[in-house]
């Protein structure tokens, strides 16, 4: 009998310590049947099958924006991030615990029912809470104490784990702002960066200081598009290398050539838009930029990273779903990119921070290469399907003045070097020579002759010419 009494209280354990562990009056683990667009007992039921047969490196948990990303188990809902979650995660064998419209509750109590049980992964990926705020509007505090709460179960469940904890990205709703901050200065808190460690990919995500995400990181102003599923993933490629030795990810799958060379021959990167990407052509008369390319470029083993339509956050998407930069060291990285984004209508400040992003992340990747910031072109974009075109001398202006700002900012840069060559393309009065830009010629939009916004052959040699002896000073620099 003693015995008996003996083998149950052993039993009885587990249940007592985590009934002792008085819960928030605000958590309410249950179930959750708000998301129509799966079953959520359904997926449950496939988290818990695919670790009683895989025993995953990393796991994610998280609500739809999770969900949506990529990764198993797959059940036909979202996949808008496959590229970047590929090279986050790649050589690993990993978990996507996303479920759609979750609150920190339904997690809770996900986990609480077995989707954790007989695994333990190095590190468990923790972002959650939108739906607490936004949908529920749970206070701040009300959210951070759920989260405490499930990192509490989270860390009984698999206590050799570490938890990266993630901040509550930021939403369309400019009355969430503040509770957003909040709660992520509190959830900030719950680190103790032994087991739990806290970061907010927030941060590089938004517009500005803005509270708001940027229009090209979203679909909807809450849900991220492939762009910004790429930006989040750099910013974790990062935190896994400094949290686990063992991580491998983050970079794509190492190429046999890039431009025809060995990625370990490449000593110069070309980032930029089409303006960039046109030396690949060799159309005659006005487009005949490939032996211009051959001349200048050519020399120093560079690869034209151009993309025709990049905005800056292209650019970093390019950086962290595609990895441009994964497997090249090169000694100068030459970054021409701007006018897409006023073109877009971004504003001076959003287009100044976003060039500034793509160069602070390009030193990131590349600390020892020389960067030779090339100033956004003049242009005149009347009858062109963009926004700006309506306003065209108003995108003139702005693109001038955040040339001016670039200036001033890195003039004493060690690393960076600002080249503006506006004055190869302007005239006496400072009005567009219209004669050096292939548009006119070839481009009709609705009938019309669009304005001059690419070079033609001679304004891209003359382009060439004026980049040639700042870059051969960036290069010989490296040669000593």
């Amino acid at each position: 009998m003693k015995k008996l009494l003996l083998c149950l209280l052993f039993l009885l354990i587990p249940a007592v310590s985590e009934a002792a562990e008085s819960l928030p009056p605000t958590l309410k683990p249950e179930a959750q049947h708000r998301d129509h667009a799966y079953t959520w007992e359904t997926r449950h039921e496939a988290v818990k099958e695919r670790h009683r047969n895989i025993k995953p490196e990393y796991v994610f948990i998280g609500d739809s924006i999770t969900h949506h990303w990529a990764g198993e188990p797959a059940d036909g809902f979202g996949q808008y991030g496959k590229d970047s979650w590929f090279r986050l995660f790649g050589p690993h064998a990993v978990t996507n615990m996303g479920f759609g419209f979750d609150y920190v509750d339904n997690a809770y109590y996900r986990i609480q029912q077995g989707e954790l049980d007989g695994i333990s992964p190095r590190v468990i990926i923790l972002m959650i809470g939108t739906n607490n705020l936004g949908h529920r509007k749970d206070t701040p505090g009300a959210c951070a104490a759920n989260t405490r709460a499930l990192i509490s179960l989270i860390r009984r469940k698999c206590p050799s784990s570490k938890i990266l904890l993630l901040g509550i990205l930021p939403r369309k709703e400019k009355d969430l702002i503040d509770a957003i901050r909040e709660t992520n200065r509190q959830l900030s808190r719950l680190a103790d960066k032994r087991h739990v460690f806290f970061s907010n990919p927030g941060l590089v995500l938004q517009e500005g200081n803005s509270g708001t995400l940027r229009k090209a990181c979203t679909m909807d102003g809450i849900h991220l598009s492939s762009t910004g599923y790429s930006i989040l993933a750099d910013e974790l490629a990062d935190l896994l290398h400094r949290m686990d030795p063992q991580y491998k990810g983050g970079k794509v799958p190492r190429p046999a050539k890039i431009d025809g060379m060995d990625p370990d021959q490449v000593h110069l990167v070309a980032i930029g838009d089409s303006i960039t990407d046109n030396y690949r052509k060799d159309n005659l008369p006005c487009q005949d930029f490939l032996p211009i390319w051959k001349k200048y470029y050519a020399p120093y083993n560079a690869f034209n990273a151009g993309f025709n339509g990049n905005t800056t956050d292209d650019v970093l998407a390019r950086i962290g779903g595609k990895g441009i930069l994964d497997h090249v060291s090169p000694k100068v990285v030459q970054i021409m990119i701007g006018t897409n984004d006023t073109g877009r209508g971004n504003t001076e400040e959003e287009t100044f921070n976003g060039i500034c992003r793509v160069v602070n992340k390009v030193h990131s990747k590349l600390p020892h290469a020389s960067i030779l910031l090339v100033g956004i072109l003049p242009s005149d974009i009347y009858n062109w399907h963009v926004a700006a075109a309506a306003y065209p001398d108003k995108k003139f202006k702005r693109d001038m003045a955040v040339n001016d700002r670039l200036a001033r900012l890195y003039a004493k840069n060690p690393f960076v070097t600002f080249l503006d060559i506006r004055d190869v393309f302007l005239d006496g009065n400072g009005k567009v020579r219209e004669e050096l830009f292939c548009d006119p010629a070839v481009v009709v939009i609705k009938g019309k002759k669009a304005g001059p916004l690419h070079p033609n052959t001679e304004g891209q040699r003359l382009m060439a010419e004026a980049i040639q002896p700042t870059l051969a000073r960036l290069m010989k620099k490296h040669s000593k």
